[in-house]
């Protein structure tokens, strides 16, 4: 058995540690032991990665020199580096934009539309959000992109502005059909550019007042958009990517939500979720109304503010049936930038990547370490198996999730049939423990806040 660990003070980093060998017979009486069965599966994982923003693609594409910028891409989607395999891209501008200046690829003066979408360009883009994305594919054919916009163009909203500023920013009936020719559009530029999205969400965060780009969809329009709209347009363009909705802290959803119902019926690939409120234990209660249905966890930002730690929120979220993770941006500068002023949506954030214009260089963030301890065992097409948990999630008064001190763990199998544990201490103290596998068991002692994968057949 393979053991690879980084430490809470990053004086290990993805660093091989001593091999472990079972041995025959029982864990030892009173140890925790994680057991592992590998013929109970669950879900098949797409990947974990984080978010190409317009700032993340910029400082990494136009900020480092050609020699830094392929060695950090090398570094996070090669094989040999953090391989990861899932990206979200936002649709336009989130508030994270180089110039602070929202856009849509179809943007008018107030007052116009252009239903037709005669105006409608990917240009923007082909600066260096298309190229960093091409080169990304380039060293990781794999990878899975989902593309997500924070707002349509202006003129398809009540409010004819990008933002949501007092929830105004609502979709206008009519242009229902426009906003769907909107995403085939989009899909098909990327493909001719040579970026091909496997993934849709039709809004990110619905219904957040916002004063950067966003837009007020209720469940049932969003549902209604999707089957009335969305998914004949795309069919009629020979397209079929997956669709996710809701897109959303994580909440309560019931069988009578319509986004379940749209998911249990097929309509909707699954669900998609943001990590800064409620419980991912809600992901359980949507994999038993719609056990067919995809879930994605597509947000969760890093930084001061941060509410989970990367190790923990990759466990507790593939425990309960996420196909894949994501955090925010993958790159910021050292200020947290750029970002659309005032910067009302994420104040102290950090990315996967500090990259710092000054001196054309990047540091990678404690993040990076943990979403590699993962990516860089677990392939997509892995599939997770059962292992019990040693801790507990629990809703405070805040409705944000808690995780009780100890050790978590989450096992898949690869399809060339090893097995990988991926494992977080976050007690205060050294955890010693057992891993069962069949009749024979290891043990191990790991370290405060330590992560830690086992690699084993």
């Amino acid at each position: 058995m393979s053991v690879t660990q980084t430490s809470a003070d990053l004086a290990q980093r993805l660093a091989p540690q001593p091999a472990l060998r079972f041995v025959p017979g029982s864990a030892p009486a009173g140890m925790p032991t994680i057991t592992v069965n590998p013929l109970r599966r669950y879900q098949t994982f797409t990947g974990v990665g984080a978010a190409m923003t317009d700032t993340s693609a910029w400082l990494i594409w136009n900020e480092l020199p050609p020699g830094a910028r392929d060695q950090l891409l090398d570094t996070l989607f090669s094989s040999e580096g953090a391989h990861l395999s899932f990206v979200r891209v936002p649709m336009g501008a989130s508030d994270f934009s180089v110039t602070g200046t929202p856009y849509t690829y179809d943007d008018l003066p107030a007052g116009q539309s252009d239903p037709t979408l005669s105006d409608f360009s990917v240009a923007h883009d082909q600066a260096y959000i298309l190229p960093a994305l091409r080169a990304a594919k380039a060293l990781n054919p794999g990878l899975y992109l989902e593309a997500v916009p924070w707002s349509p163009p202006a003129w398809m909203k009540a409010n004819d502005a990008l933002d949501n500023i007092g929830h105004a920013g609502t979709l206008l009936p009519q242009y229902y059909p426009a906003l769907a020719r909107y995403f085939v559009r989009f899909l098909e530029d990327y493909a001719a550019s040579g970026v091909h999205v496997d993934a849709i969400a039709p809004q990110n965060e619905p219904g957040v007042s916002a004063a950067y780009p966003g837009m007020e969809l209720s469940q049932s329009q969003e549902a209604a958009f999707v089957d009335g709209d969305l998914r004949p347009a795309l069919a009629a363009a020979g397209l079929d990517p997956s669709v996710f909705g809701w897109d959303l802290a994580w909440g309560p959803l019931g069988a009578r939500d319509p986004l379940v119902q749209s998911a249990a019926a097929g309509r909707l690939t699954g669900l998609a979720w943001h990590c800064y409120f409620g419980s991912p234990d809600y992901m359980i209660r949507v994999h038993e109304l719609a056990p067919a249905s995809g879930q994605i966890v597509d947000e969760c930002t890093t930084g001061s503010g941060d509410i989970w730690p990367t190790s923990e929120l990759l466990i507790a979220t593939l425990r309960d049936w996420a196909n894949a993770v994501a955090l925010w941006n993958l790159a910021l500068d050292p200020a947290g930038g750029p970002v659309q002023p005032p910067n009302s949506g994420c104040s102290g954030c950090t990315g996967v990547v500090t990259v710092d214009a000054s001196d054309g260089s990047y540091t990678l963030t404690r993040d990076y370490w943990e979403l590699a301890q993962l990516s860089h065992f677990v392939v997509p097409g892995a599939v997770r198996v059962q292992s019990n948990s040693l801790v507990s999630y629990q809703l405070d008064s805040g409705y944000q999730t808690v995780v009780t001190p100890g050790l978590d763990d989450v096992a898949f199998v690869d399809p060339d049939g090893s097995r990988v544990m991926l494992l977080y201490n976050s007690a205060t103290a050294p955890v010693t423990f057992a891993v069962v596998d069949g009749g024979s068991h290891v043990t191990y002692t790991m370290a405060p806040g330590a992560t830690t994968t086992l690699d084993w057949r």
